[in-house]
């Protein structure tokens, strides 16, 4: 990738985006926190302030939230050296089980502004994209969606990350796809991002598809809970190695046995050249 896809000519942009991207290396650890938005409460968000702190004080570069989270716990994000803050705009009951009412391909909307995320002093915003829905005009309606937002981001200088993934009717049985993962973030990428949050497609030589097809930084998003620790660190891995710049993980962070200790692994991992073999030591 160029130096041209970490370019961000407007200055609000280049000084926003500078607090959760190394303006160094263009590398970032971002811990993915909205999950109480779309779920609930799930094991490692009850006590949102807390895990906030203590992750912060682990090394985490940016959180991403939901407005709620933004306004009550606004002192995680106050003061020099305080972590970024990405405000997640949108809503979808696509995670929810049908126990928990939720349906099987979901819809989503946009619950937030651009303009009342820079009111909450937001880095940068972040959206969905899904792609596959069984109902082409719904996957047109959220790009329209998507579009707009991005517009608002370049008007008031916020940073613009989307979220492109491959789910719906037509894309859920192979979620995964590098082709599909690709796909997704070239559109995002010609569309507006300015950062680009994806689905990890299982291997570094895959990746390198998601990675070539994008002309703007590309973080892993960190999926289910994997069964072991080691398989966390080696996704983190394995994806900068095939030219992803950092991470957006959650309850592979704050579901860790020790979060704090997790957090420093894939810190250094991201920020410090770490093998995973150093990333386990440092959880020992």
């Amino acid at each position: 990738m160029s130096d041209s896809a970490f370019s961000f000519p407007a200055t609000g942009k280049t000084i926003r985006l500078g607090r959760i991207l190394d303006p160094r290396t263009h590398r970032a650890a971002v811990v993915a926190f909205d999950h109480g938005l779309h779920l609930g409460v799930i094991p490692g968000v009850d006590d949102p302030g807390a895990m906030l702190d203590e992750l912060a004080e682990a090394g985490a570069d940016a959180f991403l939230v939901a407005p709620g989270t933004a306004r009550r716990f606004a002192s995680v994000f106050t003061g020099r050296g305080a972590p970024g803050l990405i405000l997640r705009v949108d809503w979808t009951n696509r995670w929810r089980s049908p126990e928990m009412l939720g349906s099987d391909e979901g819809r989503g909307r946009m619950i937030a502004s651009v303009e009342g995320a820079a009111r909450l002093g937001a880095d940068a915003v972040l959206t969905y994209m899904f792609l596959g829905y069984g109902d082409p005009d719904a996957e047109a309606r959220q790009v329209e969606d998507v579009a707009r937002m991005v517009e608002a981001c370049e008007a008031l200088g916020i940073g613009c990350i989307i979220e492109p993934m491959a789910r719906g009717a037509r894309a859920d049985h192979d979620i995964y796809r590098p082709e599909f993962i690709a796909m997704g973030a070239r559109i995002a990428c010609e569309i507006g991002a300015d950062v680009l949050k994806t689905d990890y497609s299982g291997s570094a030589e895959t990746f390198r598809m998601v990675t070539a097809a994008s002309f703007r930084p590309v973080l892993i998003a960190g999926g289910p809970k994997t069964e072991t620790l080691r398989a966390a660190l080696e996704m983190v891995r394995d994806a900068l190695d095939a030219g992803a710049c950092g991470m957006f993980i959650g309850r592979n962070v704050f579901q860790a046995p020790d979060p704090r200790r997790m957090m420093r692994a894939l810190r250094g991992i991201i920020h410090e050249g770490w093998t995973v073999e150093q990333a386990l030591d440092a959880l020992e």
